[in-house]
């Protein structure tokens, strides 16, 4: 549609004919059917031939625009006298240039005149429009800036429709203010153009009240609570796809007003802009960047545009084109960060460009910044915005919204700052405290006045209950903004959170914003209050952000220092001390801060930061203000006791000096943890510590190594022979972990070598290894023979070189152990022949038993037994050594035996013969042994016959045993002979044995006449068995 080209001068052609279609492709459909719009009727005025005309006329001039342009330059030049304006721009120069034409006016020229006459009014009419219509929307953005804080689940879609209802309100606050500044101005505008505007404004009313009515209710049902939410689910409460739709009408309404906001762009400045932001869209900006959930534009709509494949609008032709395709001024708008809790990256960036770069109108790329054309541009740049909103007395508004002032767009500049301006006024608050010397342990005490502290009120509350508000503080401190601070604070917002979700004093304390954190206190914030969220009060924060002025002011204006919040409920006092801050600790003591509380978790403030970091000057600041140096934690530790394990001498004397105990157990007794550092043991020995209350104290400190702690201790007469736990003493502790120099040490000042530990000294040198120790130990009156077995010691610890050494003092080498153990029976134990070589050339006496007879224990090592049989004078002394060798399994100690003269049926005990114990065991080599080159008597009994005894080991299945009682056969084994009312026959029948039996029965025959202990013979017992086939074996071999 034609936008009334006729109307304007040549040049200002440039902003109409960016809403018309690139001469590549149709014009868009939706200019079509607005070309038939009655403008009459959308003006609310009588129907007339000549608006119908003016539209028709329009639209016939769109259909030729080259004609169009030709007629114009044949027409003679007209300007209203009406006005001093042209509408949108002034004139060029060269325009202005032209004669003016003083005939009569053609008709059309007159028909021009009446036309913008009726635009005059219908301009004021639109503004009334545009202006509702941003109310309508600011509502909007306030409502569901408060779902954000009052839903927990927000639908899904619900922030891509937030982001582009803030970023529709950007483009009517352009508008407004445009239309604000034609009508203040008496500009006047084609009345298409306006009919066309109107009709975009009253869709985007319309739309703008349908959410609002939806937002409404179910944030009535929030408000109910719990069972209002059951009614109705705040994801379903837009129907089907709701969402999607009114995203989708809210894209489509935010295109159709950038073409109609093209007209305003050459005039309108931030100052103007600014002007017409409302509260709601302020608050849900907010929200939005609480929730990390506002939209980041990397680059202009355009280019969004671009990627989504819409139609994009061409450049005037009379536009040239420069660097990176850039052909007009960007349109100044308000940074859409404005509200960001982050800092930008931009500082040091000017801010034309950051708000240039943003801007939601931008057809181009965001290379603009760096073109000619932008750097010639006639648009102010945003190098200081001012303080005052645009408002005009003239024009009455039905719907007026609230606004928080026109500094809100300088949100947007202050966020791209990374640090926060110096507050010159919070210096000369604080300047008279800082000034002192704080870091001095003396404390010079100050009573807060906070009533004398400046204050001023708020000049009214028209934002006292505003919704939103709040958030809006917040976001003003969180970007630095101290003039819109100042505005929300001076319309009655409180500074004070209340019930919301963040506090602006901790958000100006944590982001170091001095001036805010002013400006909230000077308006009445109460510097005890705690944050609803986490518990930390103000002056918490301000401590641990080592926020020095911010601590300063608080004080000053009433903060407790004793206050405990947080949800470790700690106070400012506690967390100073526990962060080491001298200073801070300095300041919350000198406003009356209590150095005797005790923390949350039990402890105290002199126990609570102890560690090899502390600053004494804090122990020493707590000291001087009353800190109670023996007072304990839940765990029983004493500030003391902490020091003196963390090895910080110098604050173990500020403690001793200022009071504690050194005998106090804390848990234990001082002077254990001092054995680890001698400065902190001298310390508290000179402060009366008594050695006596910890036994002991010196094996711990030969235990650990540290020879200085024992020097002191022996300096200060403990007795080197005590013992720790009643057993251990130092000496042989220095013995055990080879300390020669402690050793050395401690037998210098009187360390008994005969007083026992766990061991005796010398014992200890034996079995640890430490011979080089025994000579001085001997030279400081060990006696060697007492206690008895040191010899045998050193055998059973297998020390050669000790068990020579003794010997070579003279030690008997028979001397027997407290157990009766001897050193020769010992090595032959643990099989030591050089051991046994050694006792014996020494003078060992085999004939000597100690733990057994040296022979009898010989017998398992044919070795050994060699060389105890050569000095043994009698071997057949020692009964049943013949037996053990077999029961050794030792065929060379039974050959050593026999050659020594030792009987083959030499029985062990009486009873057990050498043959019956090798069948028993199964040892054949000794059994074929025994009964061949030994001699063995294979009738003679042992525990029992012989052949009994392989007959009963058959049964049991033993190996080989076959083969032994071949051997006993054929050896002539009888097996009728009787022993014990039993013979072999008998036991063949009691093993079941028809085989084994007919055996018996045919190498040796049966004697049928020999009876059992029972009196039975031995067919009777196979008849009695019913087993008639023995008997008939033993029938046939009678």
């Amino acid at each position: 549609m034609s936008y009334g080209l006729h109307d304007l001068p040549h040049d200002d052609t440039r902003s109409n004919l960016l809403d018309c279609p690139t001469s590549t492709g149709p014009p868009p459909s939706g200019l079509a059917k607005e070309s038939s719009f009655d403008l009459r009727e959308a003006l609310g005025l009588p129907q007339s031939a000549s608006t119908t005309s003016v539209a028709t006329g329009s639209v016939r001039d769109s259909q030729s625009p080259i004609h169009q342009r030709q007629e114009q330059q044949q027409q003679p030049e007209f300007k209203d006298n009406t006005s001093s304006h042209s509408w949108p721009l002034p004139r060029t120069t060269d325009q202005q240039q032209v004669p003016h034409q003083l005939v009569a006016a053609p008709s059309f020229l007159r028909h021009r005149a009446n036309n913008m006459a009726h635009s005059s009014k219908a301009g004021t009419e639109c503004l009334q429009l545009c202006s509702n219509t941003a109310a309508a929307a600011d509502r909007v953005a306030e409502s569901m800036a408060e779902c954000t804080t009052l839903v927990k689940h927000l639908p899904h879609g619900f922030d891509v429709l937030a982001n582009d209802l803030l970023d529709t309100c950007e483009v009517l606050f352009l508008i407004e203010a445009g239309l604000a500044d034609a009508v203040r101005q008496g500009q006047s505008a084609p009345l298409d153009m306006i009919a066309v505007l109107d009709k975009k404004l009253r869709m985007a009313l319309s739309q703008f009240r349908a959410l609002d009515q939806i937002l409404q209710k179910q944030l009535d049902y929030e408000r109910k609570g719990s069972i209002g939410r059951m009614k109705r689910g705040f994801g379903r409460m837009f129907g089907e796809r709701g969402l999607e739709k009114f995203t989708t009408s809210l894209v489509k309404i935010r295109e159709d007003l950038k073409m109609s906001a093209y007209m305003f762009h050459w005039n309108v400045t931030a100052e103007k802009v600014e002007g017409e932001l409302g509260i709601g869209y302020i608050g849900l900006l907010s929200a939005l960047e609480d929730l990390d959930l506002r939209r980041k534009r990397a680059g202009s709509i355009a280019s969004e545009d671009a990627h989504k494949g819409q139609t994009t609008y061409a450049r005037p032709p009379g536009l040239a084109t420069t660097q990176g395709g850039i052909g007009q001024p960007r349109l100044p708008v308000v940074y859409q960060g404005a509200l960001s809790f982050q800092p930008t990256p931009h500082s040091g960036v000017e801010r034309s460009v950051l708000l240039s770069h943003e801007s939601p109108l931008s057809g181009e790329s965001s290379n603009f910044a760096h073109s000619s054309v932008y750097q010639g541009s006639p648009l102010p740049l945003y190098t200081d915005l001012s303080t005052t909103g645009f408002s005009n007395g003239n024009i009455e508004q039905p719907l007026k919204r609230r606004k928080p002032g026109a500094g809100a767009a300088a949100l947007g500049l202050s966020a791209s700052r990374e640090t926060p301006e110096t507050s010159l006024e919070l210096e000369a608050l604080v300047e008279d405290v800082e000034l002192l010397d704080l870091d001095s342990p003396k404390i010079s005490y100050v009573k807060s006045e906070p009533f004398t502290m400046p204050r001023r009120r708020p000049r009214n509350n028209i934002d006292e209950d505003k919704a939103g508000s709040h958030e809006a503080l917040v976001g003003a401190v969180c970007a630095n903004d101290h003039r819109l601070l100042t505005q929300l604070l001076d319309t009655g917002v409180s500074p004070m959170s209340g019930a919301a979700s963040s506090h602006a004093l901790n958000k100006a304390i944590v982001s170091h914003n001095g001036e805010a954190l002013r400006l909230l206190l000077l308006y009445g914030a109460d510097p005890n209050e705690t944050d609803h969220h986490d518990g930390v009060c103000p002056l918490v924060a301000a401590v641990k952000n080592s926020f020095m002025s911010a601590a300063v002011a608080l004080l000053k204006y009433g903060a407790d220092p004793n206050l405990s919040a947080g949800p470790d409920s700690e106070t400012p006092l506690s967390v100073a001390v526990a962060a080491d801050n001298v200073r801070l600790t300095h300041l919350l003591l000198m406003y009356g801060g209590n150095a005797k509380q005790t923390t949350a978790a039990g402890s105290t403030l002199l126990v609570k930061p102890m560690d090899k970091k502390t600053s004494k000057t804090v122990v020493d600041m707590l000291l001087s203000s009353g800190a109670d140096p023996d007072g304990k934690n839940r765990e029983g530790k004493t500030a003391l006791f902490e020091a003196i394990t963390a090895g910080r001498a110098d604050i173990v004397n500020s403690l001793l000096e200022g009071g504690a105990n050194a005998n106090l157990p804390g848990p234990k007794h001082m002077l254990w943890p001092s054995m680890y550092h001698p400065a902190c043991l001298k310390l508290v020995l000179a402060h009366g510590a008594d050695y006596k209350k910890a036994p002991g104290v010196m094996e711990l400190a030969a235990s650990i190594n540290n020879i200085e702690s024992i020097r002191i201790l022996l300096e200060a007469g403990v007795d080197p022979n005590a013992k720790k736990d009643g057993i251990y003493t130092p000496l042989c502790t220095a013995i055990r972990d080879n300390r020669s120099e402690i050793f050395k040490l401690l037998l210098s000042h009187g360390a008994d070598p005969n007083v026992p530990a766990s061991e005796y000294p010398a014992f200890k040198c034996i079995t640890h290894n430490r011979v080089h120790f025994l000579p001085a130990l001997v030279a400081a009156g060990a006696n060697l023979a007492s206690p008895r077995g040191i010899l045998e010691t050193a055998v059973s610890s297998n020390n050669s070189e000790a068990m020579r050494w003794l010997l070579d003092q003279g030690l008997d080498p028979d001397d027997k152990s407290p157990t009766g153990r001897t050193a020769l029976t010992s090595a032959i134990r643990d099989n030591r022949v050089e051991l046994v070589d050694e006792l014996l050339r020494r003078g060992a006496n085999p004939n000597i038993r100690g733990q057994d007879w040296p022979v009898c224990m010989a017998v398992r090592n044919p070795d050994m037994l060699r060389r105890i049989l050569a000095v043994l004078p009698e071997p057949r002394a020692f009964k049943g050594l013949m037996e053990r060798a077999v029961m050794a399994n030792q065929l060379d100690s039974v050959k050593l035996l026999l050659a020594a003269g030792v009987s083959v049926e030499d029985r062990n005990g009486g009873v057990f013969s050498p043959l019956t114990t090798a069948i028993r065991e199964g040892r054949r080599d000794i059994v074929a042994f025994l009964i061949t080159e030994g001699g063995a008597d294979v009738d003679a009994p042992g525990e029992h016959l012989p052949i009994v005894k392989a007959l009963r080991r058959r049964q049991e299945g033993a190996a080989g045993i076959d083969e032994i009682l071949d051997m006993l056969v054929d050896k002539g084994a009888d097996p009728n002979k009787m022993y014990r009312g039993w013979n072999g026959i008998m036991q063949a029948l009691e093993n079941g044995d028809a085989a084994v039996l007919q055996k018996l029965c045919k190498c040796c025959g049966v004697d049928l006449s020999v009876k059992d202990e029972l009196g039975r013979t031995v067919i009777e017992i196979a008849v009695s068995r019913r087993w008639e086939e023995a008997a008939n074996i033993l029938a046939s071999s009678n």
